[in-house]
């Protein structure tokens, strides 16, 4: 995984490059018994790559009513398996009390992930952690432009120092993009497409996406004539609006 944080150039006075043993994931009294299985069964290994800090790197903490950016972490998760991501990415996301760019690794592939990090207004020592955006699997052992596109987008230089906040957005923008790019099927340039649209416009297909897998499911059990006509209809127009959607892009 070299290769992908090499890409990132950070500044050496940022490297971390310590192991975060499982027990602090599991000491966390408000983890289900599910959760600890999770944990133990399908991590591998948890890193703590890269702390950016003022300490460490020319930007500024961001302080507001609902937000605390005060630094941003990298960690790197190996993983066992994939079949519990999400829930992983929630699990480790919550329990560190800073925004988290996430590198899942499995083998020769790698995912990234980052969440709307907000104070717990019931529990101040608790944060929140939303609207995660995640790349899908990405591979290092084939070409891909769409790769290569968004490492080169990561680079600490192209990102904003207005504060780590922005910096924080602008990492999830880049996310985003290379999500919408890979759906078009051509590259998206960042100066053609807000962020916030960029995340609207992917966020509605990807939940178009479900909706259509679900009718298909449904579309195989139906055994009423009537009933498989109904969903064909409402799949037609589900495929249209995603169709128009693209347009955007």
């Amino acid at each position: 995984m070299n290769r992908f944080y090499e890409k990132l150039n950070i500044p050496k006075n940022c490297i971390v490059d310590n192991t975060v043993f499982k027990k602090a994931f599991l000491e966390n009294a408000d983890l289900l018994s599910f959760d600890k299985k999770i944990i133990n069964e399908h991590i591998k290994k948890v890193t703590w790559k890269y702390c950016l800090k003022p300490d460490t790197i020319n930007i500024q903490p961001y302080r507001s009513d609902e937000r605390d950016y005060l630094e941003i972490e990298i960690m790197e998760v190996q993983l066992n398996d994939d079949s519990k991501i999400k829930r992983i990415a929630e699990i480790i996301m919550r329990a560190i009390p800073y925004p988290i760019l996430l590198v899942l690794v499995k083998e020769s592939q790698i995912q990234l992930v980052t969440g709307d990090m907000r104070k717990n207004l019931s529990d101040s020592s608790k944060v929140t952690v939303e609207d995660f955006s995640f790349t899908g699997w990405i591979d290092f052992d084939s070409e891909d432009i769409f790769r290569d596109n968004l490492f080169a987008e990561l680079n600490i230089s192209k990102l904003s120092y207005i504060n780590f906040y922005e910096m924080y957005k602008d990492i999830t923008a880049k996310i985003n993009f290379y999500n919408v790019s890979k759906i078009k099927g051509s590259v998206i340039k960042t100066d053609n497409m807000s962020k916030v649209d960029a995340q609207e416009i992917y966020t509605k297909i990807n939940s178009i996406e479900d909706k259509i897998t679900q009718l298909q499911n449904k579309v195989k059990k139906a055994i009423d004539i009537a009933e498989r006509v109904e969903i064909s209809v409402e799949l037609n127009k589900l495929r249209n609006e995603k169709e128009n959607l693209l347009k955007l892009l």
